[in-house]
């Protein structure tokens, strides 16, 4: 009688208690196994951060072209209406308007990439 209360019955909360109990380790662990599921090889993670970073490397390009033209004034004038307007100056400004939210995007994405790879690493 002893051994079914000691065993059984402490033995079955245990284990119910264990089911209820939900901790971050446990999200972290369904979230990579549902990666791990939808890309097994990492392929197309691996292809998502080429393609992003060749995008941002397109991008501070760009933006450094614009820049240099812009510092040895080889930009050239439009008149409209009688007002003089520098024809990258508009482009300057949107780029650097966009810099904020493209560097901030281009960082999630590629920090998501490298902590799947280290959590899929890290369970190997």
């Amino acid at each position: 009688m002893l051994k079914w209360l000691t065993g059984g019955v402490i033995g079955s909360v245990e284990n119910i208690a264990k089911e209820w109990i939900d901790t971050d380790k446990e999200k972290a662990e369904a979230k990579a196994i549902m990666v791990k599921t939808l890309d097994p090889n990492g392929l197309m993670r691996r292809q998502i951060s080429l393609t992003v970073s060749r995008l941002y490397s397109i991008y501070i390009l760009l933006a450094l072209v614009l820049l240099l033209l812009q510092a040895f004034d080889l930009t050239p004038t439009i008149i409209k209406d009688g007002v003089e307007y520098k024809a990258v100056d508009n482009a300057i400004v949107t780029i650097k308007e966009l810099f904020t939210p493209i560097t901030t995007l281009f960082g999630a994405v590629v920090t998501a990439s490298f902590g799947v790879n280290g959590i899929n690493s890290y369970k190997k």
